[in-house]
């Protein structure tokens, strides 16, 4: 190296330090890229996570909420022979349950206890009896442990003999109320979910280009597979080790949730080849839901961009040590010309050809720097569309419950120029909108009109059920051709009907009260039990219930109670958010505790006594949050 000439060392010397800071930079800047592109993709795997669970959840609470309806109410249905259409309907309207089984205990007086329902080939059948009716799955196993274990209310997969449906079943108890106001169960409803839906639904989803989602239960049974051999006659402990390096013990966390969420496998399905593979476990069932794509399409958006790195790096290399060789002939020339390599020197400084095909070469790479450039303006043009359209929902939905808060009254004393009555109110939304409303209003002088209702499900479109439904309520009751409150009820169930495009119902009490003589009269469309605290401290029930959820069917007829309020006397109505709020402890607040409260409330004016069951919701939720919306109105009667 001594012996050459000076041009040569410095240009060597110039150009291994310039590639060397080259070099590291190129490494720092693919190792940055491949993070955020494997995060990002990892993100978009994770998304098809979330929307697999979504898509599962939503059969799955929907049967939950379809069994826990039926339990509550298939005693009053039969007591008016209205199970038959009652079951009939859900079938219809939900064609993902199997059946429905329901037991009662002769206990209760009935004309029916047992109660049996299909849907098949767009028919209802339905069959009820006073012995237990057989079934297609009676003498499952899976369906024994359903009944005879309280611990379980999800079964494990279970194929009906019928119509040969894999299907999981769900147990909600029937309870009723003894005389000491204690629930007592008395029977159960079972709901068969079919699985054959839930598996077309997962297999719709695309999980990248070749990866695909499974459903295991609980036990490890596999409910949904893209390979239909799989499902029910193989268990993930049948897992060969060159799939997936676990053992038994491993597997057993894996199913509980308490193992990590994230592995590597070597699924046969795609031919062994090695997969990113994520589980999460269901709440509402203990289910499996199993995410497994190629690690070879997680990478696939980054070769592009490391050949084409590479590609430029090796480029911009060579074009800087050309560069420099020829800068640093050009300033070494003046003292080559008086060395014995005149001649060599000067045959390397008459390289244009050379210098014509670098100068080529960084055009190339000003070209594709111009393009990276234009790709970079282009994604910041999407990302900050992305951000607005966003926004402008989360401004639309903060938009609807500003409107749905306009529509609560909250500005008291309500009736500061009455001297008989007082009232006072809260409404607390789970979420930003809510499925809760109340009004009150007098339709003439003496006649104060008070409801409180609750819409079927959450989120916006039970928010703007809500909203139609206060709307029609406050319309039919200021109208005075309706005399009765059962009239009023009548007519808002036939005008909900014909605007119910969504199927919701509504739970309705609706009283009216003479301010003059406090006689009051109600009409109770199957919602919550309300109170009359009277002024003695005694605790009178409205208990009586005068029909079916409104918006439901069309020209039911509904009846009314009557009582008379006396002086000091105070009703009290609320949502059930109330009772079935749930602790830290998953336990329920309950009519019980209620009660309790109600009657230390005695001689308090309605504004504490809202105040004060607030403060015993709130220290008896304590940190967990709210699940149902909570509304509450007290009305005091002062003669």
């Amino acid at each position: 190296m001594l012996n050459k000439s000076i041009a040569y060392r410095l240009s060597i010397y110039i150009s291994l330090a310039v590639i060397s800071v080259f070099i590291a930079f190129i490494i720092i800047n693919f190792l940055f890229n491949y993070d955020i592109i494997k995060e990002n993709i990892e993100y978009k795997a994770d998304n098809s996570s979330i929307e697999v669970n979504t898509e599962i959840k939503k059969y799955v609470i929907t049967t939950q909420e379809i069994s826990k309806n039926i339990s509550e109410q298939v005693i009053f249905y039969e007591s008016k022979d209205g199970v038959r259409p009652f079951i009939s309907q859900l079938l219809e309207n939900y064609p993902f349950i199997n059946a429905i089984h329901i037991n009662i205990d002769t206990v209760v007086d009935l004309s029916h206890h047992n109660f049996y329902a299909y849907f098949q080939n767009d028919s209802a059948y339905f069959y009820q009896d006073n012995e237990p009716i057989v079934t297609c799955v009676d003498k499952n196993k899976n369906f024994v442990e359903l009944i005879e274990n309280p611990e379980v209310v999800w079964s494990e997969p279970i194929v009906c003999e019928r119509n040969n449906q894999i299907v999981c079943s769900y147990y909600s108890p029937v309870k009723i109320r003894n005389s000491e106001g204690k629930e007592k169960e008395v029977g159960e409803v079972i709901c068969e979910l079919s699985m054959e839906q839930i598996n077309e639904e997962i297999n719709k989803i695309k999980v990248g280009k070749s990866g695909y989602s499974i459903l295991i239960s609980r036990k490890g049974t596999y409910l949904a597979h893209p390979r239909e051999d799989f499902i029910l006659t193989r268990t993930v402990y049948d897992i060969p080790k060159n799939v997936l390096d676990v053992d038994d013990n491993e597997i057993n966390q894996i199913l509980m949730g308490t193992s990590n969420s994230v592995t590597v496998a070597y699924p046969e399905v795609l031919d062994y080849q090695k997969s990113w593979v994520r589980f999460s476990t269901m709440p509402e069932t203990g289910w499996l839901v199993v995410v497994v794509v190629p690690y070879s399409e997680l990478l696939e958006p980054l070769y592009l961009p490391i050949l084409k790195m590479l590609f430029f790096s090796v480029l911009g290399i060579l074009v800087v040590y050309i560069l420099i060789t020829y800068i640093s002939n050009r300033q070494i020339q003046p003292l080559s010309s008086i060395t014995s390599q005149l001649k060599r020197f000067s045959d390397i400084s008459g390289e244009t050809y050379a210098g014509r095909d670098s100068m080529n070469e960084i055009q190339q790479v000003s070209d594709s720097l111009n393009q990276i450039k234009s790709w970079y303006r282009k994604y910041k043009i999407n990302a900050a569309q992305d951000k607005k359209l966003f926004q402008l929902k989360n401004d639309d939905i903060f938009e609807a419950a500003e409107i749905q808060q306009s529509l609560i009254k909250s500005e008291y004393p309500a009736c500061p120029n009455i001297d008989e009555i007082d009232l006072h109110a809260t409404y607390k939304p789970a979420r930003i909108v809510s499925g809760d409303l109340f009004d009150y209003f007098f339709r003439d002088e003496n006649h104060l009109v008070f409801t409180m209702g609750d819409v079927s499900g959450k989120g916006v479109p039970a928010a703007f059920f809500m909203s139609m439904a206060q709307t029609i309520i406050k319309s039919v009751a200021s109208n005075l051709d309706f005399k009765k409150s059962y009239n009023i009820v009548e007519e808002i169930n036939d005008q909900l009907y014909s605007s119910n495009v969504h199927q919701f119902f509504l739970t309705l009490f609706l009283g009216i009260i003479d301010i003059k003589t406090g006689k009051l009269t109600y009409c109770n469309a199957a919602h919550t039990i309300s109170y009359v605290l009277k002024a003695d401290g005694r605790l009178d029930e409205l208990a009586d219930s005068h029909g079916l959820p409104l918006g439901i069917y069309r020209d039911k007829g509904y009846n009314q109670s009557k009582y008379q309020l006396e002086k000091g006397d105070s009703i009290i109505i609320y949502t059930d958010g109330v009772t079935e709020l749930h602790d830290e402890n998953n336990l329920q607040y309950g009519d019980y505790r209620l009660k309790e409260n109600l009657k230390s409330l005695v001689r308090q004016k309605p504004k504490e006594m809202v105040r004060r069951l607030e403060r015993s919701l709130k220290l008896f939720i304590g940190n967990k949050d709210q699940s149902d919306d909570i509304s509450i109105l007290v009305i005091q009667y002062l003669g």
